[in-house]
């Protein structure tokens, strides 16, 4: 008897193992590659929801490449793109993530939706108005 309890025992905590891993692996939070650029974005919680900030760009990139330069405010140009969020405080909605998204590419702010695909693919939605919309899938960083 104290054999099938002790085995009982090591299966749950089998079980509880995988199924913690599990949700860590389809968790939005971690750092994640964009598709342009080889931006380098880290997905974390803050505000009360879900946020997104540059930890890099493109290798190499020059020093006016790693500003805000097309910032729609001109006196926001010169900010550094690296540490900016682009995107904070998203709200969960039925298995996504609702708010509003920064495209420093064009300096725009847009209605965002953020989905999980996958373990390692987030989808992410800017949209000027449905269905004027663009996506990019980017894929989490190891």
């Amino acid at each position: 008897m104290r054999r099938i309890m002790m085995a009982a025992a090591v299966l749950t905590a089998a079980a509880a193992t995988a199924s913690l891993g599990a949700a860590e692996q389809a968790s939005p939070y971690g750092q994640w590659r964009t598709p342009e650029r080889g931006g380098l974005i880290e997905v974390s919680q803050c505000d009360g929801g879900l946020c997104g900030k540059v930890l890099g760009g493109t290798p190499g990139a020059s020093a006016a490449e790693q500003l805000d330069r097309n910032n729609k405010n001109p006196a926001l140009r010169s900010r550094p793109l690296l540490g900016m969020y682009i995107f904070r405080g998203l709200k969960p909605a039925g298995g996504s993530w609702k708010g509003s998204i920064y495209n420093p590419n064009d300096g725009g702010t847009y209605a965002a939706t953020v989905s999980l695909k996958s373990a390692g693919q987030l989808e992410v939605k800017g949209c000027v108005v449905w269905p004027l919309c663009k996506t990019q899938v980017w894929s989490r960083v190891k």
